[in-house]
């Protein structure tokens, strides 16, 4: 199948918008477990997820409404209504490459996110049917997608989980293992990818020792790289 410059976009795109509301949701998830153990009458405070994705608003002591904002306003473009729609954007363009059963899964996203916005639900677990339509979408890649449309969409996934992962101080194995499966993508198609990069992201993770997630200008490079990475 020979795939258009649009379309091989697309589907990288898709791949990437569909892993970062899956993480967003997750991690949010995470903040909001532990805010719930903070003492009635003080405020819950998600400065620290917030920070971790640069939307932190300096000087904010209540963050709790911009969590509302990030979750719902289709206006902020970096919100799950945003994020969600945007996949709904490149999948009605992408239907014949991802099949009619893909794409229902993110439709399902579409609808439960504009009902969600219209409750305003505070309550973050209680958006776990977007989450499980979202892992039915990857199911349905795996079982009807093949070739190049399978890799750029988990191109897009991988490079999205990773950059999430370095962003949110994940562990070095769990690195390693997204870098091995990211590896396999990149053999099977390298001229997906600038393979110069390539080769300074694998430098810069080939030690264990050198990842350091404290390391702010160490965070930046790697992320860099990881967002300059992809040629479509």
């Amino acid at each position: 199948m020979i795939l258009s410059a649009n379309t091989a976009n697309r589907l990288f795109w898709l791949g990437r918008y569909a892993e970062r509301g899956y993480l967003f949701l997750h991690l949010m998830r995470k903040a909001y477990d532990e805010v719930l153990d903070v003492p009635v009458g003080e405020t819950p405070v998600y400065s620290d997820f917030l920070k971790k994705l640069d939307l932190y608003v300096e000087g904010s002591l209540d963050t709790s409404y911009q969590i509302m904002d990030q979750l719902y306003n289709p206006e902020t473009v970096t919100s799950l209504r945003s994020i969600i729609e945007l996949m709904m954007d490149n999948a009605i363009v992408l239907r014949t490459e991802i099949r009619t059963e893909s794409f229902s899964y993110i439709e399902i996203c579409r609808d439960l996110i504009r009902a969600k916005s219209i409750m305003r639900d505070t309550n973050i677990t209680n958006l776990q049917p977007i989450t499980d339509a979202l892992l039915s979408f990857w199911g349905s890649i795996q079982e009807r997608v093949y070739d190049q449309p399978r890799s750029l969409l988990y191109l897009g996934k991988l490079i999205e989980h990773l950059d999430m992962c370095i962003r949110f101080d994940y562990k070095y194995y769990r690195i390693e293992e997204a870098m091995f499966e990211l590896e396999k993508v990149i053999y099977n198609d390298p001229a997906m990818v600038d393979m110069e990069i390539w080769t300074l992201i694998k430098e810069q993770l080939a030690d264990k020792q050198a990842y350091d997630h404290a390391d702010v200008a160490y965070k930046d490079r790697l992320l860099k790289y990881f967002n300059s990475l992809v040629r479509v």
